[in-house]
């Protein structure tokens, strides 16, 4: 399956809404670095980059997938936002060093090998001094896509050891239907900086 085939959906608000309420944390991490130009990584249906550009952030978002940049482009239009959408590949980026305040992705690294985030982390940094990530981890419930790595934060922490790691956490706290199921953090997040 592709990114566009699995994205390809009306979004509705409640969704929209309640997929920034779950990450809630997430974004707070990132405003609280008060950039003023941004990078998402990986949009998705963009809706994280539409509702950081309500708030005056200068966003550019970018995807490789130009079948997916055209849902994205409806989504943007759709919900009255500002983000400037562009075709790029995340392992060589198309910006100058230090293009940017802050890097973000959402649902991005858990896709790749760990060469492969090594690789991806090195030139998110060329193009920014902080990069803010987040992942589903060990206890989200199942695989979206399909080939998740859905790893612990030790194994996050493991993968991150030759970074400057300025948060570690996991958050987005579930609830599961079944009493036996204890409630659980499924989301893993980290803060990098440049040395």
């Amino acid at each position: 399956m592709s990114w566009s085939k699995y994205y390809n959906k009306d979004v509705k608000i409640n969704e929209f809404l309640g997929n920034l309420y779950s990450h809630k944390e997430f974004l707070t991490c990132i405003l609280n670095y008060e950039p003023k130009k941004v990078l998402e990584i990986g949009c998705g249906t963009a809706g994280m980059s539409i509702f950081l550009s309500y708030l005056g952030l200068d966003i550019t978002a970018i995807d490789n997938d130009k079948n997916l940049l055209k849902k994205q482009k409806e989504i943007i239009k759709k919900f009255n936002s500002r983000v400037n959408l562009q075709y790029a590949d995340a392992f060589s980026l198309p910006f100058k060093d230090n293009s940017f305040d802050l890097v973000f992705h959402q649902g991005f690294f858990e896709h790749f090998s760990n060469q492969e985030i090594y690789k991806l982390l090195k030139e998110q940094l060329r193009v920014s001094k902080i990069v803010v990530f987040s992942v589903p981890n060990n206890f989200y419930p199942q695989k979206d896509f399909g080939n998740e790595r859905l790893m612990s934060k030790k194994q996050w922490e493991e993968i991150l050891k030759d970074f400057k790691l300025e948060l570690s956490t996991n958050y987005s706290k579930k609830y599961f239907p079944k009493f036996y199921i204890p409630k659980a953090f499924i989301q893993y997040m980290a803060i990098i900086k440049n040395k």
